[in-house]
């Protein structure tokens, strides 16, 4: 290989084996080729995630491995049996990768980026240890914060009348006056490289406040003399500037956070992983290569990219030079890739690249691009189901009038597949039923799907593993709605994204309790309790000293929550996890949990073990690259036109006097951009909206091996008998392909192609269903007797408990917060708590004329102090004079003791005197605190 190959490869034709194998190649060459044992070092592998850059190295390592010591073994790389010299070579090569692991060079596209980054952190202003930030969300919400603490700083008085207009805006408009939220959503922008690509070209003034201020001011103009009688202002023109009017606002506001961004960023010492891309492009552009190899260290002669139609145009720019200048030397590359698996574009990856843009940054003739249509994984029915209905797309989006229907049929020209198993002809199982979109009982067509799953479940138990069997959704919601049903039935699931804890009805009513329980006045919470509940139960006003956060949560499922679905159990004991770990990490403050639970805690999905016995559950984008026996899509109706808030387009305004402006932000509707200077950008971000449901539905309809279960509604249809824009879906296509064209009958219909698979004995015993669980839950008060800490050592000194209780205590006022806390963490009994806060008591006013506890000194209890020998001393109570610097002033030194006396306890204390004097206290007391008799000064 001495050129570029770009080999385009439809689902299930081994695009990862094809990649492991070239990389063999080059590790053994034919017996009449030059052979270098450390080849590896300089040939790069790049995929997306990290599993599937450790399948491509273990299938490396496994090959190589095959080759030096299997007789038999053929070469899959050339197709025939090995050579002793190939043998040789692959033992050779091996040895080589295992004895320098860290240079076998097969990583994600992240990883590679960030190696070359830290090689130019001089370049990039940064210090060589900064630190790449993966939760953009946070960073931007400390950016925003940062902002708007500012606001009554000097200078900042335009960025406040901004916000103000803004705010006032969003009232009329009947949203919230606080616009946080929003400014969080539209900061997500900024990591678009639609918007990092563009801002390139602007300049520095794109966002200049004056130059927007006096834009405003054109734009009002525009808008006053349209509405002047006889004006002859183009009705496009008018458009664009309302449009822009309503939207222009935002830039002010940008400026400065964008700006805050930055330091925030600066002043961490952070990267954002997604800035990777841009930071690097801007340092690779116009740089010899060469340089870049002489600042990373390694030079990389054959490049080879996994997944390429999830690449983004950056990315792209980054590699380019990079393989251009290896294919110039000779030396080849490769790219794999098909663009009709491309449903990451949320993420900005860019499937033209692969379609046809990559061939126009060679010199023609340096490469070479390859269909790759033989389907190694699913059986000959679903192969060729597959076949029709995506041959189809074209002509069936031109009978729904889409405009753009002739460049999504070319996305799918070469959608034809061949069945490389020639064992799997014939075979092959494929239904499809369209449910009516509401019932007699006038059920939605999504409530009935997972009633129809006990019987399906049942014939698919019976012929196969659970872990054969998978439920692939478009959004985590479906998920929860499926592994719920799935739960309830008693199967097993392993699921990754579905399983929030609050998509459980139990959780959510636990969780509205314990709002109420904090703030009894909140009327949105009240009025959630009424929908869950029917009313708002009525809850004691205060707790017992001995509830902690676990008992209150347990008691109220026991009042309110007596009975609890079988599905529910699994999310009920998942939150009482996290209300455990809360507690270990924060303490047990009620409050800030039903706060953590509003941020965070709803949104955390419960643990789920990989099992072979557990039927899984996913979301179609988890699922790219997988493959399972059977398939299950329970809610197969994703839409062209999505409904809630609009997607936000960068758009460079083109034509005078709008231009004045280099760029702002959109929403892409048709409402919006339709007869404006902007309708090119709605229609390409709506073609590939089209294009996007369509990839999404051919990766799930890919993924099976034997059977494909499809349920979907019938077409929702306007008073005309056309179909719905509003709804239209790829499900819609898929009836309009299965039914009569004319689609005479719009109602439900089953479609059934081949024959289910006989048991072959695979399942072997049907599934164990998993036992009814129940969550009981009884008072342990009468029950059980809390075994106290330290109980099996100390039974009889509760000085060991009070020594606990001193420890938590500053001044004489925390006394009964430190009892309280001790109750809580099981150092004290609830019942023995109030004649240990009573002696407590006593033993603090006996030593309050010595002023220990009234704050006349600063308190530190317990703290660590490190010898010379490195040694651990850790006296009960030190005071220092208040006001000085630590090691400065007069210090006392406090030893508490509760047992008989001893000549070692003078010896300690002392001790302690010695090492406070050492750390440069000029004036050091001690004192041993007999608490069952007196205080004795030590000298």
């Amino acid at each position: 290989m001495t050129g570029l190959d770009i080999i385009k490869a439809s689902a299930g034709s081994g695009k990862t084996w094809t990649l492991a194998r070239e990389f063999m190649k080059f590790l053994v060459p034919a017996d009449s080729e030059p052979f270098d044992r450390n080849a590896f070092r300089h040939i790069l592998a790049v995929t997306f995630t990290n599993k599937a850059t450790e399948e491509m190295k273990s299938r490396i390592i496994n090959e190589l491995h095959k080759l030096a010591t299997d007789p038999n073994y053929e070469f899959p790389a050339r197709g025939t049996l090995a050579t002793p010299l190939m043998k040789q070579r692959a033992g050779e090569a091996l040895t080589a990768i295992l004895h320098d692991y860290a240079s076998f060079s097969v990583s994600t596209i992240d990883s590679f980026f960030q190696m070359v980054m830290r090689a130019f952190a001089r370049e990039i202003n940064q210090y060589a240890s900064y630190k790449v930030e993966l939760d953009t969300g946070s960073v931007l919400q400390q950016a925003i914060d940062r902002m708007l603490a500012s606001l009554d700083a000097p200078g900042n008085e335009a960025l406040l009348q901004w916000l103000t207009d803004y705010s006032l805006e969003e009232i009329r408009s009947g949203e919230k006056w606080d616009v946080s939220a929003k400014l969080l959503s539209f900061s997500q922008l900024f990591m678009r490289e639609s918007f990092k690509l563009r801002r390139r070209r602007m300049g520095p003034d794109l966002w200049d406040k004056q130059k927007i201020v006096k834009f405003r001011d054109t734009l009002h103009e525009i808008l006053r003399k349209a509405a002047e009688p006889g004006s002859n202002i183009a009705k496009e023109d008018i458009r664009t500037a309302e449009l822009l009017d309503g939207n222009v606002h935002l830039l002010g506001i940008f400026s400065d956070l964008y700006a805050n961004l930055a330091e925030t960023l600066r002043e961490h010492n952070l990267i954002l992983l997604s800035e990777t891309s841009d930071v690097l492009s801007r340092i690779i552009d116009g740089s010899d290569t060469p340089f870049i190899y002489e600042k990373v260290g390694t030079r990389y002669d054959h490049f080879m990219l996994d997944e390429f139609q999830d690449t983004s145009r950056l990315q792209w720019e980054n590699f380019r030079p990079l393989l251009r200048d290896g294919i110039d030397r000779g030396c080849g590359s490769l790219i794999v890739g098909d663009i009709k698996q491309s449903i990451y574009r949320w993420r900005d990856s860019d499937l033209k690249l692969l379609h046809k843009e990559v061939q126009k940054s060679f010199r023609e003739g340096t490469f070479n691009v390859t269909p790759r249509r033989s389907n190694w994984r699913s059986e000959e029915r679903i192969v060729e189901f597959n076949n029709r209905f995506f041959e189809n797309i074209g002509d069936l989006l031109a009978r729904e009038n889409v405009p753009f229907f002739g460049r999504i049929a070319d996305y799918y020209s070469d959608v034809r597949q061949e069945v490389a198993r020639k064992s799997s002809l014939g075979k092959g199982y494929v239904r499809v039923e369209f449910l009516a979109r509401k019932d007699e009982e006038d059920r939605p067509w999504r409530e009935r799907v997972p009633e129809l799953l006990r019987g399906l479940m049942e014939d698919l138990t019976a012929r196969y593993k659970p872990a054969d069997i998978a439920f692939l959704v478009r959004k985590n919601v479906e998920g929860a709605t499926i592994a719920n049903a799935l739960l309830g039935m008693g199967y097993p699931v392993v699921t990754e994204d579905s399983l929030t804890l609050a998509s459980c009805l139990t959780v959510r009513k636990l969780a509205a309790l314990l709002k109420y329980r904090v703030n009894p006045d909140d009327s949105v919470n009240a009025t959630l309790m009424r929908q869950l509940f029917g009313s708002v139960p009525q809850l004691p006003e205060s707790c017992r000293v001995s509830d902690s956060l676990y008992d209150i949560c347990v008691s109220l499922l026991r009042e309110y929550i007596p009975e609890i679905p079988d599905g529910d159990n699994p999310f009920v004991f998942a939150f009482l996890d996290e209300v455990l770990s809360y507690t270990d990490r924060y303490g047990s403050n009620l409050c800030g949990f039903v706060n953590w639970w509003d941020e965070k805690g709803s949104s955390v999905k419960i643990s789920s073990a990989q099992r072979d016995d557990a039927v899984t559950v996913m979301t179609i984008h988890k699922a790219k690259g997988l493959d399972f026996q059977v398939v299950v899509l329970p809610f197969f109706n994703d839409g062209f036109y999505h409904s809630g808030e609009p997607t936000i387009l960068w758009c460079a305004p083109n034509r005078k006097p709008f231009d004045e402006i280099g760029l702002v932000p959109l929403p892409a509707t048709k409402g919006a951009m339709t007869d404006t200077i902007f309708e090119s950008d709605y229609d390409e971000e709506n073609q590939m909206t089209y294009v996007d449901a369509i990839n999404t539905a051919y990766v799930a309809m890919t993924r099976p091996v034997k059977e494909m279960y499809i349920y979907a509604p019938v077409p929702k249809l306007t008073a005309k008998g056309k179909i719905d824009a509003r709804s239209f879906a790829v499900s819609d296509l898929l009836y309009r392909h299965l039914v009569d064209p004319a689609c005479k009958s719009w109602g439900p219909f089953v479609y059934q192609e081949g024959t289910p698979e006989r048991s072959d004995g695979s399942a072997e015993k049907p599934v164990e269903l998993l036992p009814p669980l129940r969550y009981a839950s009884l008072p342990y008060d009468a029950r059980l007797r809390l075994s106290l800490k330290g109980g099996d050592f100390f039974s009889r000194e509760e000085g060991i408990r009070y020594h606990d209780i001193l420890s938590r205590i500053d001044v004489a006022e925390d006394l009964p917060e430190a009892v309280a806390e001790a109750v809580r963490e099981g150092i004290l009994r609830a019942d023995e708590a109030p004649e240990a806060e009573a002696r407590i008591a006593s033993l603090l006013a006996s030593v309050v004329e010595r002023h220990w506890f009234d704050g006349t000194w600063r308190s530190l209890n317990e703290i660590s102090i490190v010898d010379e020998n490195g040694e651990l001393h850790r006296p009960d109570r030190v005071l220092v004079e208040k006001g000085k610097p630590l090691g400065q002033g007069s210090a006392l030194v406090i030893d508490y003791k509760f047992g008989e006396r001893k000549e070692s306890h003078g010896d300690q204390i002392r001790r302690y005197m010695k090492l406070l004097s050492e750390m440069g206290y000029g004036d050091v007391r001690g004192t041993l605190w007999y608490c069952n008799e007196t205080a004795e000064d030590v000298e």
